[in-house]
């Protein structure tokens, strides 16, 4: 009796039945792909921060390579300007020293300054 209660209701409102239950199949749908689309943003926003973090490495890493190479080139700087100095001091000691040397043979031996300066300078000595 109650079944055939229920299949009379259900023919005479099938139109509404069936509307109750294609709205009921696109209510579940959309759970179905809110939760899908939920996931997709969660994985990307995870995805983001692991490519944020990897960007930031990456930037502080090129940051040290720069400061060791800075260092390099000042530690380089600082070296050729310690040689500069150095030579610079060599050479006007072996400047004195041979202007010595030249003052101590323009008073002693003329002729083998002299002959110094024609093999030096290519000069030749005209009397």
């Amino acid at each position: 009796m109650i079944n055939q209660k229920i299949l009379q209701f259900a023919l005479k409102n099938w139109r509404e039945l069936l509307v109750i239950f294609c709205l009921s199949l696109v209510a579940i749908k959309t759970q179905m792909d809110y939760r899908a689309l939920n996931k997709a943003y969660e994985t990307s926003r995870e995805e983001m921060e692991l490519q944020i973090n990897s960007l930031r490495d990456i930037h502080a890493e090129e940051l040290r390579q720069r400061e060791e190479a800075l260092q390099t080139y000042r530690d380089a700087i600082e070296q050729i300007q310690e040689n500069y100095l150095q030579s610079q001091t060599e050479l006007e000691k072996e400047r004195e020293d041979k202007t010595s040397e030249y003052v101590r043979q323009f008073s002693q031996d003329k002729e083998a300054l002299s002959d110094e300066i024609i093999d030096t300078y290519g000069f030749e000595l005209v009397e």
